[in-house]
Parts: structure tokens; C-alpha cells; sequence
């Protein structure tokens, strides 16, 4: 049975549209789901953390969720962790989820795994942050991986051969109030800047809510596949430097 998703709201408590059915017609890399073919002409895509009002109450962590939308917040993705409750509870932010990104019509479309990784160790530069990607879920199509650096934020991205794709680069000062913090995505070793993840100041609704907005930006005939990624990458960003404003 399909998965009953039920419509969330923006930031000022409008309800978002949803769109049942992608309109692009794009290639698509051969054994990505075909309700990927959305991404094709997208040139921006827009991750709303779905307030949980129950979560904020009782001050008990559950499952994250999040509407991904187009740049008019149209809905065409969602996702929900899955992750067990003693998890949740005992290792915040740090601890080992999965994600599942689904369609409108709850049609699985994308999985996301990361391991637990704890960063309590003097040497904590030995337990660096990873994220794998699978479309479908089941078939990897890529891993995020942090790597170590003094004060900024710095990822890798790599394809299913591991072949380096692109760099994330955060801002220096990624806990800064009342302000958009800005991730980088540069072509391969700090090649160009061809795209971005910025993490959007959510005012009220962050503050009391706990909940973040990003978006992502990129050419709009970039390839399915590596727009699949960066998506990827944004959950792990989220976790990494955001969600322990919750806990």
C-alpha cells in the first residue's frame, strides 16, 4: 500500500501545492526511477523540515520529515527518517538514520544511509561523517563523505565508481543567527563553483520550532543523477551542523 503523505505547510502556515505528475520529458541515466525525471529541468530545489508540534510539546525526538519542493513550493518529493526510537533519543543528531524520499504517490524513489558516527574521541578526525545515496533503493549512486579540515566545512562527493564528482564548501561561521549560511558546490577538486546549498535563516519557526529550511541551486540542465546527490548531501549538511539546535 502506498504511503499516505499528508500535505504540509510553509513557513507562514500556507499550505504548499503538490503536483501529481512530473511535466519535463529528460534522458534519464539507465535504472533511475522514472519519478526522478522531475529534477531534469529544475534549476533549484527547496528542503522544508515539516514542523512537528507534538516533538516541540513533549520534547521528544521523533523521525524528521521534509516536502521538497520546486522553486514556486510546489511539492513533488517527500521525505521521512526511519530510525528507531532509542537512537533518537540517545545519540541527537550524530546518530545512524535512514532517510526515504518517496513521490507524491509515496513511490519510493530514493534512500539515504548514514552510519553512526561518534565525534566524542580526542580523535575525532578518524570518524568523519558519511552518507550513502541509492536510487532505487537498494542500487548506490553515490557517497558523501566530510573531510577533515580546522574550521571549515568540507565535503567530498563521489559516483558509484568513486570517482570524485564534486567539493562542498560551507562558510567558516555555519552557526550564525539570523542569517542564510552558504555551502559551495565546486566540480570536482575546488573546481568551479557550479551550484549551491544554502541553509535559509528560519526566524520563528527555527527558533521554537526547531525545524530548517534549504535550498539548492544548480544548472537546470544538469544531469538527474548528480542533482540526486547534492539532494542526498543536503540531509547529511542538515544533521551535521543543524539539528543540534534541537537537542
Amino acid at each position: 500500500m502506498a504511503a499516505v503523505v499528508t500535505q504540509p505547510t510553509d513557513g507562514k502556515g500556507a499550505p504548499m501545492q503538490m503536483i501529481a505528475q512530473p511535466p519535463p520529458t529528460v534522458v534519464m541515466a539507465q535504472g533511475l526511477p522514472p519519478g526522478l525525471a522531475y529534477l531534469g529541468g529544475l534549476p533549484e530545489i527547496k528542503v522544508h523540515q515539516i514542523f512537528d508540534m507534538l516533538e516541540v510539546v513533549v520534547g521528544w525526538e521523533r523521525n524528521n520529515r521534509y516536502s521538497i519542493c520546486n522553486s514556486g513550493e510546489q511539492q513533488f518529493m517527500f521525505a521521512k527518517e526511519d530510525t528507531d526510537c532509542c537512537m533518537r533519543q540517545m545519540c541527537g543528531p550524530m546518530r545512524e538514520f535512514n532517510m526515504n524520499i518517496t513521490d507524491n504517490q509515496g513511490q519510493q524513489l530514493i534512500s539515504l544511509y548514514r552510519p553512526y558516527r561518534c565525534r566524542g574521541s580526542l580523535l575525532w578526525c578518524c570518524y568523519l561523517q558519511e552518507l550513502e545515496i541509492q536510487s532505487p533503493p537498494g542500487l548506490t549512486i553515490g557517497t558523501v563523505k566530510e573531510v577533515w579540515t580546522a574550521w571549515t566545512p568540507k565535503y567530498q562527493v563521489y559516483d558509484n565508481n568513486m570517482t570524485l564528482m564534486f567539493t562542498i564548501v560551507g562558510d567558516c561561521c555555519y552557526c550564525k543567527c539570523c542569517a542564510d549560511v552558504m555551502f559551495r558546490v565546486l566540480e570536482g577538486d575546488e573546481g568551479q563553483e557550479i551550484g549551491q546549498i544554502v541553509k535559509h535563516w528560519g526566524g520563528c519557526r527555527e527558533i521554537f520550532g526547531g525545524v530548517n529550511d534549504f535550498s539548492l541551486r544548480f544548472p537546470p540542465n544538469m544531469d538527474v543523477l548528480p542533482k540526486a546527490i547534492l539532494l542526498g548531501a543536503t540531509f547529511l549538511i542538515d544533521f551535521n551542523y543543524f539539528e543540534h539546535q534541537k537537542n
